[in-house]
């Protein structure tokens, strides 16, 4: 694996990287009755700057890891680890499609 530079001046995501699988989750089916089923799961994680808002009970600095819940794999399949990226989210905060940031 490559070093990865983050520039401090860049205000957006930066790429580092990607989980998919598998997982058991209850559900009620159509007579109501509660079953076992598998369910499929695809996430990213992410760099950001944490947030200049600051209070008297509040300061931050830096950058901020965030992992992404994503509709499926195929949204970070040309990305590279260090990419600089544009995400884009669906009503359900999940990230539907990323484009590269300059």
């Amino acid at each position: 694996m490559s070093k990865i530079n983050i520039d401090s001046e860049y205000e957006g995501y930066v790429f580092l990287g990607a989980a998919q699988g598998r997982f058991e989750a209850e559900e009620k089916d159509a007579a109501g009755q509660t079953v076992k089923v598998m369910k499929n799961y695809a996430q990213m994680f992410v760099t950001s700057p944490v947030s200049s808002f600051t209070s008297d009970n509040y300061s931050a600095f830096g950058f901020k890891a965030e992992k992404k819940s994503c509709v499926s794999p195929d949204v970070w399949k040309d990305l590279h680890i260090g990419d600089r990226v544009k995400l884009f989210f669906d009503d359900k905060k999940r990230v539907v499609m990323v484009a590269l940031d300059g």
